[in-house]
């Protein structure tokens, strides 16, 4: 993806599809048909995922008669790139009220060892 496209700049369904191939690694046609759970048919899938490809944000490689799909940036780039946007747009800038809403949202969910890794990292900044 490039620096001033994010997952945000996609459709609801390319970031679905994206999220899928994201997730799996490489995936082909079928194997994102598979991860998606509703679907749409396998030429639409086909479709979107070659316009992922025309907008930069993934690849592909032709293994055998099929095409597999890579994305063109790591899971933790696209993870910090939908952060700083949510950031930006829907908490005005304000980490400390994005962070406040996610604990909110995460309630007692929150594991032990979760909740070490947060503290260790408000720790170091």
């Amino acid at each position: 993806m490039n620096k001033k496209q994010t997952v945000f700049d996609l459709g609801k369904r390319e970031r679905e599809i994206f999220a899928a191939v994201l997730k799996l690694g490489e995936a082909s046609v079928n194997d994102v048909l598979n991860e998606l759970a509703a679907p749409p048919n396998y030429s639409t899938v086909r479709t979107i995922l070659g316009q992922l490809v025309r907008k930069g944000t993934l690849t592909y490689r032709q293994d055998g008669v099929r095409y597999v799909y890579k994305a063109l940036t790591t899971k933790e780039s696209a993870q910090k790139s939908a952060v700083r946007n949510i950031v930006s747009t829907l908490f005005y800038g304000k980490a400390s009220d994005a962070v406040v809403a996610i604990l909110d949202v995460a309630g007692s969910s929150l594991t032990e060892e979760e909740i070490e890794q947060i503290q260790r990292k408000i720790n170091d900044r």
